[in-house]
Parts: structure tokens; C-alpha cells; sequence
């Protein structure tokens, strides 16, 4: 968009995001963080979710294996 600054738009949402990172100490709190980030900021065909997707299932996978 003509007339954006990129650089300040990107400073300023991680202004918002900064708070709610900081405060969430336990790893599943930070993780529910960064996972509504990416939904705020990829879109709906980025190939971070295939992946994350994978990942997770075979974590899953894995450790209800062991139960």
C-alpha cells in the first residue's frame, strides 16, 4: 500500500503482542500466544500450518503412545 511504512506497521503489532507474550510464563500459555500471532499474521494457506500440523500430531502420536 503506497504511503505504509512496513517497518512501523511491524513495530507496532509487536507492541501489542509484546504484553501478552511476556505474561504468559508457562510454555502452554506462550505457545496459545504465538499460535493466535501466526493466525493474526499468515494467511490461512501458509505452509507454517502444514508443517506445525505434522509436528504436533506426531508429538501427540508419541506421547500418548507411552500411556
Amino acid at each position: 500500500m503506497p504511503g505504509k511504512d512496513a517497518d512501523r506497521s511491524k513495530r507496532l503489532q509487536d507492541e501489542l503482542w509484546a504484553p501478552r507474550l511476556n505474561k504468559a510464563t508457562a510454555p502452554r500459555d506462550r505457545v496459545v500466544v504465538l499460535v493466535d500471532m501466526a493466525r493474526a499474521r499468515l494467511s490461512e494457506d501458509d505452509p507454517m500450518w502444514a508443517a506445525l500440523a505434522k509436528q504436533l500430531a506426531q508429538y501427540i502420536e508419541a506421547a500418548t503412545r507411552g500411556t
